[in-house]
């Protein structure tokens, strides 16, 4: 052999097709084996199980916090509801008082000469009105309108030709929300149609 061929395969030159020459490195062709050897394509395998481990703790990851974000916002909200709703029941016992305001106010309008006596009444009854409305709660305005089970409870009925069939003719008593919230509903009158 030639001092030239020698050389050739010392250094590991080859020639591509058209005669060129290019080096051809032991890194090169130590890499190309390690590509096909076993404990190559085991490690590759093994990375490639790894990274799917990875990407399903990623997912995990990314549910377990858009959960604790919507944990925070129920939590938000419940605080929020707690918060305007904690009076709930003490303003439910002022509606008795109210109660009993609106029914003075009617019978001293029966009584002759307690005019002074109902504008005083009427003067509590509005200062009360508008203590309750400061914390969310307001009347239901029910008469003249169509009977609404939601908010209203009939309490009877009475035949009347000038109103359609299932208009509140009257308010037996006010019904209030608490700001959304029902707290008492309106007990009502509706109107029906006079038989024949």
């Amino acid at each position: 052999m030639s001092d030239l061929q020698d050389m050739e395969k010392e250094m590991n030159l080859c020639a591509d097709e058209g005669g060129v020459f290019h080096l051809d490195t032991d890194d090169e062709i130590s890499s190309k084996e390690e590509e096909t050897s076993p404990e190559f394509l085991a490690l590759k395998a093994e990375i490639e199980k790894k990274d799917q481990e990875a990407q399903k703790r990623e997912e995990k990851y990314r549910y377990l916090l858009a959960d604790f974000e919507n944990y925070k916002k129920r939590a938000q909200k419940e605080q929020i509801e707690q918060f305007k709703f904690a009076n709930e029941k003490i303003l439910k016992e002022a509606l008795v008082v109210l109660d009993d305001l609106d029914r003075a106010v009617s019978h001293a309008k029966k009584i002759d000469g307690s005019e002074k006596v109902i504008e005083g009444l009427d003067l509590v009854l509005k200062q009360f009105l508008s203590f309750l409305n400061r914390f969310g709660v307001t009347p239901i305005e029910s008469l003249n309108k169509s009977f609404d089970p939601a908010c209203h409870q009939a309490v009877g009925q009475v035949e009347r030709d000038d109103l359609p069939e299932g208009e509140v003719v009257e308010d037996v008593q006010r019904g209030f929300m608490l700001y959304d919230r029902l707290i008492r509903p309106s007990f009502v009158l509706i109107a029906k149609k006079v038989a024949t």
